[in-house]
C-alpha cells in the first residue's frame, strides 16, 4: 500500500543486517521464517585514532554473526533480528569490542485506511578510542561503551487512492555510557521525537507533502542542563516515482532549537532533508541524499549543526560480478562554541562484490577520508582497505 510509508524510527532500524546478499530463509511454518547470516571482515587502517600527527596505523578483525525471524500472518507482521560485533585489533587489545544489536517490529493493517507500526531496539555500542567522547585521545582507556534504546509508533490514515493521507508518528531515545565517566558523564541524555506528515497527490506519480515534528531534549547530569531544550523542525516538499526508474523524496524548511535556560538565545536555521534513487538501468542505480540536522555535542558547544551530502553509484556487471563508487562530504558546525569550531570531512571510496553464489558474498573496498577543522588538533586523513566475506541463508 502506497500511504504506508515507514516512520522516521522504522529507517534508523533498517539497518541492523547491513548483508549485501538476500536470504531466502528456513521456513519454520505458521508463517515464520529464520535467517540465520554471519560476516567476517579485515580492515587495514592507516590512522585508526584519527589524529593529526604521530598517525597509528593497525588491522582490525571483525566477526558478525546475526539472525532474524520474520512472521507473516496476514494483516499483521512481526520482525526481530540480532546482531553481534566483535571486533579485534592486532597491536592493542584494549581497543578490543563487543557490539550487540536487538530490533522488533510489528505492522497491523487495522482496516484498509489505517495502519500501524511498532518498533522497538537496543543497541549496545562503543567509541572507538580517537572518536566521539574520546576524541582527541591515544592513551591506555577502554573504548566508551554506550547503552540505546529506542521505542516508537507510527500510525497512518490513507490509502492509494486517496486525494490526502496524514501520518503521525512518536518515539522515544534513551542513551546511557557505562564507563569512562571523567570522558562521559555529561553525555547521557534523552530524546522525544513526535509529529505528523500530510500527504496530497498531485499527479499518479508525485505527492506533495508537509511535515511538522518536534524533539524534547534532556540530559541526566545537572552539570550538562545547559544543552537542554526542544527542537523543531517544519518541512514542505515533493514524493515522487517515476515508472520505478525514478524515486525521491525532497523537503525544505526550517529548524528552531530553543534552550530552556533563559539566557539562551534560540537559533534557528535553514533545513531540508533530500533522497533520489535513479536507476537507468536495472542493474545500475545511483543514489543521491543530503541532509541538514543537529546532533548532541561530544565535546564543546551547545549542540552540532550537521550538513551531510553522499552520492553513491553501483552496476552489476554480471550475475556474480558487481562495483560501485561513492563520495560523501560531511559539515560540523558547534553552535556556540567558544572557538567557533568547524570541521569538514570528505571521504570516497570503491569497492567491489563477487558473489559466486546467491547465498555468498566476498567484498572488497578502499576508501580516504580527510577532515578539515578550525581546530587543528582535530584534523586528520586516513586509508581504510577492507576485505569482507558475508554468508546468508
Amino acid at each position: 500500500m502506497k500511504a504506508w510509508k515507514l516512520s522516521p524510527l522504522a529507517v534508523a532500524l533498517i539497518s541492523v543486517n547491513s548483508y549485501a546478499v538476500e536470504p531466502t530463509g528456513l521456513a519454520l511454518g505458521s508463517g515464520i521464517t529464520f535467517l540465520p547470516a554471519f560476516g567476517l571482515d579485515v580492515e587495514s587502517n592507516s590512522n585508526i585514532y584519527s589524529v593529526a600527527d604521530d598517525e597509528t596505523s593497525d588491522t582490525i578483525t571483525r566477526l558478525t554473526p546475526a539472525f532474524a525471524m520474520q512472521g507473516d500472518f496476514g494483516k499483521t507482521q512481526i520482525s526481530a533480528d540480532y546482531q553481534a560485533e566483535q571486533g579485534t585489533y592486532s597491536e592493542d587489545d584494549n581497543d578490543d569490542y563487543l557490539d550487540q544489536t536487538l530490533n522488533a517490529g510489528l505492522d497491523y493493517e487495522i482496516t484498509s485506511r489505517q495502519q500501524l507500526n511498532i518498533e522497538a531496539s537496543y543497541n549496545g555500542g562503543h567509541d572507538a578510542k580517537g572518536s566521539a567522547s574520546l576524541e582527541g585521545q591515544t592513551g591506555n582507556v577502554d573504548p566508551s561503551e554506550y547503552d540505546e534504546t529506542t521505542g516508537g509508533l507510527n500510525y497512518v490514515y490513507g490509502a492509494d487512492s486517496a486525494v490526502a493521507n496524514i501520518s503521525v508518528f512518536a518515539d522515544s531515545y534513551q542513551k546511557r555510557y557505562q564507563n569512562n565517566d571523567a570522558a562521559t558523564a555529561n553525555l547521557n541524555y534523552n530524546k522525544v521525537n513526535y509529529g505528523a506528515i500530510l500527504s496530497l497527490t498531485s499527479s499518479p506519480d508525485a505527492e506533495v507533502i508537509f511535515e511538522a515534528r518536534q524533539t524534547d531534549i534532556s540530559y541526566v547530569e545537572d552539570a550538562a542542563a545547559g544543552a537542554e531544550g526542544y527542537e523543531q523542525r517544519l518541512f514542505t516538499g515533493m514524493r515522487w516515482d517515476i515508472s520505478g526508474a525514478t524515486t525521491g523524496e525532497v523537503k525544505v524548511g526550517r529548524s528552531s532549537r530553543f534552550f530552556k535556560e533563559d539566557a539562551k538565545s534560540s537559533n534557528t536555521r535553514l533545513a531540508w532533508e533530500a533522497n533520489l534513487t535513479w536507476q537507468p538501468l536495472t542493474y545500475s542505480t545511483v543514489v543521491i541524499s543530503s541532509a541538514q540536522s543537529s546532533n548532541e555535542t561530544n565535546s564543546t558547544g551547545d549542540y552540532v549543526a550537521n550538513t551531510f551530502t553522499s552520492a553513491s553509484w553501483d552496476h552489476e556487471f554480471s550475475t556474480f560480478i558487481s562495483a560501485g563508487i561513492n563520495a560523501s562530504v560531511n559539515s560540523d558546525v558547534y553552535v556556540a562554541d567558544a572557538t567557533d569550531r568547524k570541521d569538514d570531512l570528505v571521504s570516497f571510496g570503491i569497492n567491489t562484490t563477487y558473489s559466486p553464489m546467491p547465498w555468498m558474498d566476498v567484498e572488497l573496498s578502499v576508501s580516504q577520508a580527510k577532515r578539515d577543522s578550525t581546530n587543528n588538533a582535530f584534523e586528520y586523513e586516513n586509508q581504510i582497505v577492507n576485505l569482507g566475506l558475508n554468508l546468508a541463508l
